[in-house]
């Protein structure tokens, strides 16, 4: 008799653990993947860091987590290799594991948590359970810069052009730093809460900005998926060296944001945190999307929207007409930038020869 209850006692025993742990293995389970930096330059490493917690008495043999990156601005090629995360381990109850992984090498885009999975087994490994892992965690990594751009001819010529044309005067919106008050300074300067703070009087020093402003108009109709990513850089070069040189600059581009489709656009402004906002639209271009406006439309918002602006046009390439056609609806002069093509008066080629 006792030999016949053992069997059947294994076997109840066997069959309610399994319905046991499949009724409660996710309770008190987490996985949470963030990463060390929420920003990051193309060029620039960050840390993934994904937390394990199991908050409960019945621990979990064996646990296999897995993710990997998504680029929600382009789809990845066939020889692309996207980062994957795949590790197992053990995971005691009311216990916590801790993993980071160093990511390198990533192109400019936004970048998500995808494909995640959780799985594991019960006690006797006879059956797997599996749930989506979830995340919210997002990377922008801002386009890489070319650095030797600053010291190019086209740029030293038309910077020159623009600064000749325009009045320094202080950006009332942006702070560059508090200094200690002067006899010579007006009281509308005076930062009252860091005067109350040290017992003196202290002023604000506002970075310098222009009366000339630019428009950078950014072509991405034309050229393949590495020309456009290329032409992305050179524009967020300029842009921040005029930004940085007190120019006001506005952006518009007929590339398409990855989230909802609509056209690229970052208002007049100047300032530190100005450089920013232009990065970060250009972080969320689609550049792979076939639906970007088309170029001749392009040319139309310039004749409707250019206003005062200096314009500049970045593209990958233009045929004469169309060079002639942007400067004689620009209401000032301004320039064109292309990877290919031939130079001319106020067309400069992005060539990295020729920086």
């Amino acid at each position: 008799m006792t030999f016949f209850l053992l069997p059947v006692s294994l076997i109840v025993l066997f069959v309610l653990e399994r319905l046991f742990f499949r009724k409660i293995w996710r309770k008190g389970l987490g996985v949470n993947v963030t990463f060390s930096e929420s920003t990051i330059r193309s060029g620039e490493g960050v840390v993934a860091k994904e937390k394990t917690d199991n908050r409960k008495r019945i621990p979990l043999s064996i646990i296999s987590v897995e993710w990997s990156l998504e680029r929600l601005c382009s789809q990845y090629k066939v020889d692309d290799k996207p980062f994957v995360v795949s590790s197992s381990f053990s995971l005691p109850s009311y216990c916590s594991v801790k993993r980071n992984k160093e990511i390198d090498g990533l192109k400019r885009g936004i970048y998500t948590i995808s494909n995640g999975k959780i799985t594991s087994s019960d006690l006797f490994s006879s059956e797997e359970y599996s749930c989506s892992l979830i995340s919210n965690s997002m990377l922008c990594v801002l386009p890489g810069r070319k650095n030797t751009f600053s010291s190019s001819y086209a740029y030293r010529g038309f910077l020159g052009s623009v600064l000749s044309q325009k009045m320094n005067q202080e950006d009332p919106f942006e702070i560059k730093a508090i200094r200690p008050y002067f006899p010579t300074d007006s009281m509308r300067v005076v930062n009252w809460k860091a005067s109350a703070k040290t017992g003196s009087l202290k002023v604000n020093q506002y970075e310098w900005t222009t009366d000339e402003s630019v428009m950078v108009m950014l072509d991405l109709s034309r050229g393949n998926e590495e020309e456009r990513e290329t032409l992305i850089e050179y524009v967020s070069s300029f842009s921040s060296l005029l930004i940085e040189r007190g120019v006001s600059l506005s952006l518009f581009s007929n590339g398409r944001d990855y989230k909802n489709g609509t056209l690229v656009k970052v208002g007049e402004g100047s300032g530190g945190s100005h450089i920013d906002s232009v990065d970060k639209a250009l972080a969320t271009i689609k550049v792979s999307s076939t639906d970007s406006m088309a170029f001749s439309n392009l040319l139309e918002f310039a004749l409707n929207n250019i206003d005062d602006c200096v314009p500049v046009l970045f593209s990958v390439y233009m045929d004469e007409d169309e060079i002639e056609r942007f400067f004689s609806i620009s209401k000032k002069e301004g320039a064109v930038f292309l990877l290919k093509g031939n130079e001319g008066e106020n067309v400069f080629l992005l060539e990295e020869g020729n920086e």
